[in-house]
């Protein structure tokens, strides 16, 4: 796990700074992607699912985790929702000009046509990296 973790932030800062793209990459950089993506979605999800692996504290805590996913699962889909309502509302009510940002926000989310097995795809990639960290950080708060 701690393996994923690292691969974890190498993964976020390379989406970050990456000066790729993927027609034009080197190889070694196409190589480091592969084993980013295998340490970021099939080892994890060999980790959850692998329970004849854990000892009682690991399956509490992948308990824990789980829970602490499915309440953000449950509470984080309204606000995205509701959110971009509310600022919406706000700017036409009291005229002003929506930022940058909430209008490029509005347009990916609510406008744009991205394929199913994109939205998939990246959907089961961020659910196996918040396992990944919320595990980390209920072991790290545990340790302490």
């Amino acid at each position: 796990m701690d393996i994923c973790l690292f691969f974890l932030v190498v993964g976020l800062i390379d989406w970050i700074v990456s000066h790729y793209d993927v027609e034009n990459a080197p190889a070694w950089y196409l190589a480091g992607g592969l084993v980013m993506i295998i340490f970021n979605s099939f080892v994890p999800l060999f980790l959850m699912v692998a329970s004849f692996m854990r000892d009682d504290y690991a399956e509490g805590l992948v308990k824990r985790s789980l829970r602490v996913m499915a309440y953000g699962a449950a509470l984080i889909p309204p606000f995205l929702l509701i959110g971009p309502w509310v600022l919406g509302g706000i700017f036409v009510n009291t005229d002003l000009r929506a930022p940058d940002f909430y209008r490029e926000f509005y347009n990916a989310f609510y406008l744009s046509e991205m394929r199913p097995e994109l939205v998939l795809r990246r959907v089961w990639f961020l659910y196996m990296l918040s396992f990944v960290g919320i595990f980390q950080f209920l072991r790290w708060k545990d340790s302490r």
